[in-house]
């Protein structure tokens, strides 16, 4: 299957996930991270990318950015090439440090971005690394709390709580710290598994359509159209929704189709 084209849209906002390969370290100490964070700074200042959030882990990252005029996978390109160089360097070795390429998906509604900041705040204290988010070292977190962090853009990721910036501070705890968060006037409650699993098929669906020109698909793929065009799209989506490790009767449930009709496509891989 060939590969698909990433958003490359001015100004818009992406998670971003790379895993190491076949899930191994890519990161074995802090030096490493520290580097990485170094070869990050150069790369969101050669494409003018802003950083709204971020969390290293052990054997992948999560960045969670907002792309100037230049694609994000310039951006993604420019960082994974030149972190590969250093680990390859350093421990002497050759080939790919990463799985796969990377995973991104496109946020384009203000509830999307407040589960997503939760998410990638939140995965340490869910791996169990981190008692608290406010813990954990390798994060943008604690440095949102003391404005010490001078790579995330702390008034921007703010500024989508709050014009206010006591206010947004506020609501940003409760929203990354908060066992139970309450929605604000404006705010959506952190959404649950389910949900985010919803959210995550929707993305990944909205950008299959997007990259090809074909938003206004939407509802006749969702409501069961049988022509070409709907079943070559669906059958494709379902091939990515698998590899992006996606259940099949969460995929099933999405497209309003038989868990059976998805575990025979996908055996096509």
């Amino acid at each position: 299957m060939p590969r698909r084209k990433r958003n490359a849209e001015p100004q818009t906002i992406h998670h971003v996930i790379q895993r190491g390969n076949n899930r191994n370290y890519i990161y074995e100490n802090t030096r490493d991270k520290r580097e990485f964070l170094s070869i990050l700074t150069t790369a969101l200042t050669t494409y003018d990318t802003v950083l709204l959030q971020y969390v290293l882990m052990d054997n992948h990252y999560h960045l969670l950015v907002r792309v100037g005029d230049q694609p994000l996978s310039d951006f993604v390109r420019l960082l994974n090439r030149n972190y590969s160089l250093y680990y390859n360097q350093r421990y002497n070795r050759i080939g790919t440090i990463y799985g796969d390429r990377y995973k991104s998906y496109l946020l384009t509604e203000k509830e999307k971005f407040f589960s997503t900041v939760r998410y990638i705040v939140r995965n340490p204290v869910k791996a169990g690394l981190s008692p608290t988010p406010a813990h954990y070292l390798w994060s943008g977190h604690a440095s949102v709390l003391d404005k010490a962090s001078p790579i995330i853009n702390r008034t921007e990721l703010l500024a989508y709580f709050s014009p206010d910036e006591d206010l947004a501070l506020k609501r940003y705890v409760e929203c990354t710290e908060g066992e139970g968060w309450t929605a604000q006037v404006g705010f959506s409650t952190i959404i649950d598994r389910r949900m985010e699993t919803e959210e995550r098929l929707r993305c990944l669906f909205d950008r299959l359509l997007s990259e090809r020109s074909l938003m206004g698909y939407q509802k006749m793929i969702l409501s069961g159209a049988t022509t070409k065009l709907s079943r070559e799209l669906r059958n494709t989506f379902i091939l990515l929704a698998i590899a992006d490790a996606h259940a099949l009767k969460d995929i099933a449930a999405f497209l309003h189709i038989s868990h059976e009709t998805v575990r025979r496509i996908g055996k096509q891989v």
